[in-house]
């Protein structure tokens, strides 16, 4: 039996169609569905017409099927296929299953993301705080060198928690954009649930609440295509869910191995919004990576498959239902990483890695997202 993922597509999907359970959408999910599907066709179509008019390029007229719609949409990460594989998100959208993160990748970021676009990778994810913006402006740089038309790259960056607010967060994009030197941004997501500093007496869930108008206007405005939030816990996605007018398409955070968060996916899957997972080989900041490739069930997968024990890390998440988003320097890793795509995990195997969950984590100095206010 396999693992499969769920759809983030709007409607909903046929339970019986997956092995992994499922939560029914709740009635209010469901109004908010109804209320957003006439929100979202008037996206579609301001994001085409709030562009900025320029002279025809034979590069994105060829390229003009392949838009911020990628390639190949698929109804579930577990069925990707490629690189250029995506699933709709509830805007239409469509979020690429496998990207190339950019984090900590330093004065070599321009050359990194520039093999990473070779090696086929079609979504670059970065954040406005990456080396103070400066890795912002290497993966414009890298897209400007590549070749390749704008529209057939999805890029994805991060307001910082220093500058939540309605205004900060306008100022934070508009930065983003001129360092990018892109006209949109495809994924434009809240990095952090809390501020800066962390003990700031000036703040409010009320500030986190203006940031997200902010977001919203910058999707009416067509200055980004989709808008989510990262390290959001069930609580803040709760809270959030009552104010919003437009709500997050997707929820960037920590899910590996040792840190299975199958409470707030399936809450996720339940309000439509898809996950995107970050460390899903280990992560910088606490250098653990080997133990997630020295894991017995990752290895004993690995060699049942002939695969890298990346691969079968990045397969395992795209199974539970994840996006991921891996980095290397090194072009073979890259290759290696994306090769997730060949092989598909058993119910055992998948159950097995499931079972390494400890409830470690291993980013943001191991603070739990929820203790935020």
């Amino acid at each position: 039996m396999l693992y499969i993922g769920y759809s983030s597509l709007g409607s909903a999907q046929d339970e019986s169609s997956y092995s992994r359970p499922m939560k029914r959408r709740s009635l209010e999910a469901a109004a908010r569905d109804a209320k957003q599907s006439k929100i979202s066709g008037f996206f579609a179509a301001s994001a085409k017409t709030s562009q900025p008019s320029k002279p025809s390029d034979p590069k994105d007229e060829a390229a003009e099927s392949s838009s911020t719609t990628v390639k190949s949409t698929v109804q579930s990460t577990a069925l990707a296929q490629n690189a250029s594989s995506a699933v709709a998100l509830r805007n239409g959208v469509a979020l690429p299953v496998l990207g190339f993160g950019t984090y900590r990748l330093g004065r070599q970021a321009q050359g990194i993301v520039a093999e990473a676009l070779k090696a086929g990778y079609r979504l670059i994810d970065t954040a406005q705080v990456y080396d103070q913006g400066s890795i912002e402006s290497a993966v414009g740089a890298a897209l400007r060198h590549s070749g390749l038309p704008r529209s057939s790259v999805f890029i994805s960056t991060k307001v910082w928690r220093s500058s939540h607010g309605f205004e900060k967060t306008l100022q934070a994009c508009q930065q983003s954009l001129k360092r990018l030197e892109v006209d949109y941004i495809d994924l434009y997501l809240v990095h952090w649930p809390g501020p800066q500093p962390s003990n700031s007496k000036a703040w409010s869930p009320q500030t986190r609440q203006e940031t997200w108008r902010a977001m919203e206007k910058l999707l009416r405005d067509g200055k980004v295509k989709a808008i989510g939030v990262c390290n959001h816990s069930i609580r803040h996605l709760k809270d959030l869910l009552k104010s919003c007018e437009i709500q997050p398409m997707v929820n960037q955070v920590e899910f590996h191995p040792l840190l299975v968060q199958s409470e707030l996916l399936d809450y996720c899957v339940g309000e439509g919004i898809a996950v995107q997972a970050f460390a899903s080989l280990g992560s910088g900041d606490s250098r653990r990576a080997r133990d997630f490739f020295a894991l017995p069930a990752v290895q004993l997968a690995a060699r049942a498959h002939g695969a890298q024990p990346a691969a079968v890390l990045l397969r395992w998440a795209t199974q539970k239902g994840c996006h991921v988003i891996p980095k290397s320097s090194q072009p073979l890793r890259m290759k290696q990483n994306a090769e997730l795509f060949n092989i598909t995990l058993s119910e055992q195997e998948m159950q097995a890695i499931d079972a390494c969950h400890t409830n470690a984590r291993l980013t943001w100095g191991g603070v739990d997202p929820d203790t935020i206010e």
